[in-house]
């Protein structure tokens, strides 16, 4: 079968930002539940009556206060779990735009493989697991990330969130018989321009002693959880897990046209790391 002209336009921006609006969306509305849970009052969820309501259990109604502080936890862990899933649908479409990438450089391609790439692999690269969207990427294109192990842990909690609850089970742990999560933080230093002494500055009306140049640096955060815990995220690391996507979005975008370009491929804007 003959093979037929090609013309292919990839932009690897707009792949990254859709991921992105994703994370910001969840964000926003994660923002807005969270307010309403540290808000709401007892008086409040009272008078909110539905017609035909139904209580399953009868006299195991939480205590209001306990009740709150599981909707902020659900909702901690709803993020995590959806962050965990844009990441994935970012991943699929990371896998066709590799795949893409040598009919494109070729500038033209075969039917059958224009329908492989377009619609066959596409349904084949979402039934895999996340760990194994990764090790595909990587095995069969090179594009890997610094951020792997990152965004390999929170998938494992989002695992134990998803099938346990958040309970954490002898599935979950490694070989120490820990669930570990590393996040990226972001933490804001203040660095005296005369001394060169950092003071951390970690929440409002904290005040330096000298003149000092703020610098934002990116470390690792470890949480762990034992075999019985159960997975509770603080709020600030609602934000590192977003810090935690974000740069591996970055860095994978990078990794993508590395790839494009050892094979070819023009870019007019190259991806770059803020």
């Amino acid at each position: 079968m003959p093979s037929d002209p090609l013309d292919v336009h990839i932009d690897l921006a707009a792949l990254q930002g859709n991921f992105f609006r994703r994370l910001q969306h969840q964000l926003d509305v994660t923002k807005v539940l969270q307010v309403g849970c540290e808000n709401v009052t007892a008086e409040q969820v009272a008078e909110q009556k539905e017609f035909g309501a139904f209580v399953p259990a009868i006299g195991a109604q939480l205590k209001h206060e306990d009740a709150r502080a599981e909707a902020l936890d659900w909702l901690l862990r709803g993020f995590l779990r959806d962050g965990i899933e844009a990441t994935g649908l970012f991943l699929d479409e990371c896998l066709q735009v590799c795949e893409v990438f040598p009919l494109a450089a070729k500038g033209t391609a075969k039917a059958a493989d224009v329908h492989r790439v377009f619609n066959d692999l596409p349904r084949t690269n979402h039934k895999l697991h996340f760990p194994q969207k990764l090790e595909k990427l990587e095995r069969k294109f090179g594009v890997t990330t610094r951020f792997n192990a990152n965004v390999l842990s929170l998938n494992k909690a989002r695992t134990c969130v998803v099938h346990r609850l958040g309970f954490v089970s002898p599935l979950d742990v490694d070989d120490t018989g820990t669930l570990k999560v590393t996040f990226q933080h972001a933490k804001f230093v203040a660095r005296g321009q005369e001394t060169g002494q950092e003071l951390v500055i970690d929440r409002p009306g904290i005040v330096t002693t000298e003149d000092s140049m703020l610098e934002l640096h990116f470390v690792d955060s470890e949480r762990q959880f034992q075999v019985g815990d159960r997975v509770r995220l603080q709020v600030h690391e609602l934000y590192d897990t977003i810090i935690t996507l974000w740069r591996f979005g970055l860095t994978v975008a990078q990794a993508l046209e590395a790839y494009g370009r050892s094979l070819g491929i023009q870019f007019q804007q190259p991806a770059s790391e803020a």
